[in-house]
C-alpha cells in the first residue's frame, strides 16, 4: 500500500538529512514498507549505506542529534550505533539502520525502494526461493516448547505465579513460530514482531484466539498449559513427521511424567 501522508513525511524528512550528508551514499526505504507489505501502522526503516566509513562511528553521531528530522522521545542505540531506533515525541517510529559496502550482499534489492544513491554500489538482486521446514528448523521449537513446559513445577513450588504466566507466554510464542514454519513463512519474511496475522490461516488464529485467558494463579494457569499444549503438540508432530524429524520421544515422556509427578499436571 502507499504511504500515510505522516509516514511520506517522515520518510522525507530522513531522506533530505541524509541526502546532505557527505559521509552517506545511499539510502533505501526497508522493512515492510520497502516490501510493499506495510499499513498505517508500520515504522519507517531506512537502510544507509555510508560512504568507506565506519557504520557505527556514522550512526553514533546520529544518535547524539537526530533534531534535523524530528524532536525525539526515545533514541535507542542497538548493536554498536549500527541501528538507531527512534520514538518522536509524537510517538511516530523510525529506524536507521547504517551498513557498510560489505554489508549490501545480506539485502535483496527487491525488498528495498531506493531514496537516492550517489554512487553504483547497491544491494544484490535476489530470486525469491520458497521457504520450507526442516528438521532443524523445527526440533529446536519442540524441545524448547517442552523444556518451558517442564519448569512450571518450579514456579508452582515457588509459588512464582508471574513467572509461570511469563513461561505461559514463551509457549504461546513457540506456537506461533511452529505455525509460521507450516505456512512456510521464514525468519526473513515474518517482519515485526507486531505483525502475525497475514502469515496466519483463519483456522491458526481462530485455535490463538480461542486458548483461555490466563491468570496468576494455579488453575487458570494449568488450564492455560493444557490448553496451549494441546493446540502446539499435534500440529508439531505432524509438522516432525513432514519435514523428516525424529520426535524426541525420550524428552516428551520424561516431560509428562515429571510434570504428573510434581504437580499433578497431565499434558493432552
Amino acid at each position: 500500500m502507499a504511504l500515510t501522508a505522516d509516514q511520506q513525511a517522515l520518510t522525507d524528512a530522513i531522506t533530505a538529512v541524509l541526502a546532505r550528508d557527505a559521509e552517506i551514499e545511499a539510502a533505501w526505504l526497508a522493512g515492510s514498507l520497502g516490501r510493499g507489505e506495510g499499513d498505517a501502522f508500520s515504522d519507517v526503516d531506512v537502510l544507509i549505506l555510508v560512504a568507506d566509513r565506519s557504520a557505527a562511528e556514522v550512526g553514533l553521531r546520529y544518535a547524539a542529534d537526530l533534531s534535523a528530522i524530528a524532536e525525539p522521545a526515545l533514541v535507542n542505540p542497538l548493536y554498536g550505533c549500527r541501528i538507531v531506533n527512534v520514538v518522536t515525541t509524537d510517538w511516530r517510529r523510525f529506524d536507521l539502520s547504517f551498513v557498510e559496502a560489505g554489508d549490501l550482499a545480506r539485502y535483496d534489492s527487491a525488498k528495498l525502494q531506493p531514496l537516492f544513491n550517489r554512487g553504483r554500489r547497491a544491494p544484490p538482486s535476489r530470486e525469491p526461493q520458497p521457504y520450507r521446514a526442516t528438521a532443524e528448523s523445527v526440533l529446536p521449537l519442540i524441545n524448547e516448547f517442552l523444556r518451558v513446559a517442564g519448569l512450571l513445577p518450579v514456579a508452582v513450588g515457588r509459588q512464582e505465579w508471574i513467572l509461570a504466566l511469563s513461561g505461559l507466554e514463551i509457549l504461546r510464542r513457540l506456537t506461533v513460530d511452529l505455525m509460521l514454519e507450516e505456512n512456510g513463512v521464514g525468519p526473513a519474511e515474518r517482519g515485526g514482531a507486531l505483525r502475525r496475522n497475514p502469515f496466519l490461516t483463519l483456522e491458526q488464529r481462530a485455535a490463538l484466539e480461542g486458548l483461555a485467558p490466563a491468570g496468576a494463579d494455579r488453575d487458570r494457569l494449568f488450564v492455560a498449559n493444557q490448553e496451549i499444549a494441546a493446540v502446539f503438540l499435534p500440529r508439531a508432530r505432524r509438522l516432525a513427521e513432514r519435514v523428516g524429524a525424529q520426535w524426541p520421544s525420550v524428552f516428551e515422556e520424561a516431560t509428562r511424567r515429571h510434570l504428573l509427578a510434581q504437580v499433578g499436571l497431565e499434558l493432552p
